[in-house]
């Protein structure tokens, strides 16, 4: 069956299409969909397609890749493979499909592989799902990815949530241990009340409870509604590094503590494709924010910096994978720090400073 629906979803249309489906079997709200495990090889499902649309109703959908190598239990390929948000129209749907399939073989998902000693996903099975429109939406942790304390770690933004992903927006960040709710980062208002906050952490346990372990989760809230997009192991754990072999100096920028452990290196400011030249390996990626274009420096840097994004985006997620320090939304990185200078990253605390001593990752 070239379009499988969503209940339905077994291991073979890849793992996060499967999640779903486990999901919606034990009777979590998640949005209609189907899959297609094998958009590259079996053609029947382009057929089918207008069918499918139909089934789901009118408005837009979101054409998202699931790959059987991601969301695995060591390695998430996070952002790393293709998303199509908004499809209105049958071709449109076609024309995302055979991009989210293709996209295993994309250089930043072959750098990705070869980082984490993975084999790149040749074709990746395609989740195509309605479209929930928000008014406010993120990801949450159902443990602290950095110190690894039993708290919910929420992120949360206005509307859509690919930017709190994809880290184009420095989120609202919430703390949750049992009712005790800790906030930060408000920008114009608190988005989650205390009581909202709590009962995602509560929706965030019962699906750990379903997987029995740790979850990565996308939510999204439209009204009264929560629906869960996104359901995934937490594929790190903290850990101790041993000490980098330089002297701390003045502290030069304060961001998010994003990914653990110190590292110093020259500080390369990229800004654009045109600037990947001049990156070498071990140097400190210092940027706006990381697209999973940027994934091959990111595979050779030491640590990486970035004046945008949460704990909880993609580039935290990738850096924790890899093994580098990362601070993130530490704004004003790309002018504050200079062009080749030697800085130390401490991705434990959330600091940026200057050193003397021996570079590289530790």
């Amino acid at each position: 069956m070239p379009l499988v629906p969503l209940p339905d979803a077994s291991e073979r249309c890849g793992g996060k299409a499967r999640n779903l489906g486990l999901l919606l079997r034990a009777g979590f709200r998640v949005p209609a969909g189907f899959a297609i495990p094998d958009p590259l090889g079996d053609p029947g499902w382009e057929r089918e397609i207008e069918a499918g649309l139909r089934r789901l109703g009118p408005g837009p959908v979101a054409v998202r890749s699931s790959a059987l190598a991601e969301d695995g239990l060591e390695s998430s390929f996070a952002g790393q493979l293709a998303t199509t948000l908004g499809v209105t129209t049958a071709a449109e749907v076609i024309e995302a499909v055979h991009r989210s399939a293709s996209s295993g073989s994309s250089p930043e998902a072959v750098a990705y592989a070869n980082r984490t000693h993975r084999d790149a996903p040749a074709t990746a099975g395609v989740i195509v799902q309605v479209m929930v429109q928000p008014e406010t939406a993120g990801v949450m942790f159902t443990r602290h990815p950095v110190t690894g304390a039993e708290q919910v770690v929420i992120e949360a933004a206005r509307g859509l949530g690919d930017a709190v992903a994809a880290g184009t927006v420095t989120p609202e960040s919430y703390l949750v241990d049992g009712v005790h709710v800790q906030t930060a980062r408000h920008r114009g208002g608190q988005l989650l009340s205390t009581a909202r906050a709590c009962a995602l952490a509560a929706l965030g346990r019962d699906i750990e409870n379903l997987f029995g372990q740790p979850q990565d989760i996308e939510w999204a809230i439209a009204g009264d509604e929560t629906w869960v997009l996104q359901a995934r192991p937490i594929t790190t754990a903290p850990t101790t590094a041993p000490p980098v072999r330089a002297t701390p100096g003045e502290v030069l920028l304060t961001g998010i503590a994003a990914s653990p452990g110190t590292a110093v290196g020259p500080a390369r400011i990229i800004g654009s494709l045109d600037d990947f030249a001049r990156f070498r390996p071990d140097d400190v990626l210092v940027c706006r924010t990381t697209s999973p274009a940027w994934t091959p420096l990111l595979a050779r840097a030491c640590a990486v910096v970035t004046e945008t994004g949460g704990m909880l985006a993609h580039a935290a997620i990738v850096a924790r994978e890899f093994g580098i320090p990362a601070v993130l939304a530490a704004p004003g990185a790309m002018t504050a720090l200079a062009e080749g200078r030697l800085v130390r990253v401490d991705g434990t605390r959330g600091h940026v400073g200057t050193a003397t001593g021996i570079g590289g990752r530790n």
